[in-house]
Order: C-alpha cells, then sequence, then structure tokens
C-alpha cells in the first residue's frame, strides 16, 4: 500500500514540476578527486562549486567550496556562499535564519560518534 501511495506521490510532483531550462552549464572532474561545475537556469539560479581530496591525519577528505543563489518568493536575491571539509559544512548568506547557523555552530564542535 504504501509502495503505491509513494510512486503516486511521485508521479504527481514529476507532473507539477515546472520544467526550467538551462542556459549555462559547466563540469570537469579529475582523477585525482578534484572537480569544478556550475551552472544558470532560466529562472535566474546559479550554482558553482570547487572540490578536491585532502589529507587530513592520513585520512582523504573530501572539501568543497562554492555558492548558490536564486529568486526568493519575496523577489529577493538568496545568495549563499559555503566551505564544506573536515570541519563541517560552513554556509554564510543574509537570509539564513540565526537558528540554523547556531544549529551548524553546535553540529561543528560535537564530538564525533564512537565506532562500535
Amino acid at each position: 500500500m504504501f509502495t503505491k501511495f509513494l510512486i503516486v506521490a511521485i508521479a504527481v510532483y514529476v507532473v507539477a514540476a515546472e520544467e526550467v531550462g538551462i542556459l549555462h552549464q559547466e563540469s570537469e572532474f579529475n582523477q585525482d578527486g578534484s572537480y569544478k561545475y556550475n551552472f544558470e537556469s532560466e529562472d535566474g539560479t546559479k550554482v558553482s562549486e570547487v572540490g578536491s581530496v585532502k589529507n587530513v591525519n592520513n585520512v582523504d577528505v573530501h572539501v568543497a567550496e562554492g555558492s548558490y543563489s536564486y529568486h526568493g518568493d519575496d523577489g529577493k536575491d538568496v545568495v549563499v556562499q559555503y566551505v564544506a571539509d573536515e570541519n563541517g559544512y560552513r554556509p554564510q548568506g543574509d537570509n539564513i535564519p540565526a537558528s540554523i547557523l547556531k544549529h551548524l555552530e553546535v553540529l561543528a564542535t560535537a564530538k564525533p560518534p564512537k565506532d562500535n
């Protein structure tokens, strides 16, 4: 029963979703794990990210830096820049609620779970 509901819900979403064209898109993925990509869509959404692999305490860690922007429901542009690395995901932007930023700070300082 749940599976049928899920399939119907997904089908309704796909039919209802407005298709947005891509105006510009670039991507590059390298053998060393580094990459960069960006795109801009017809609705004004822009996404850009560069990433690589770095060694932290003899462990390979994927790191990324990027930004995204879109036109908000209120007509204002929402712009977020971020870094994601061994210290967590750290977004910056005028539109990020303070409560979200506070939770991200708490998560960044939390001790990692112990392996069983």
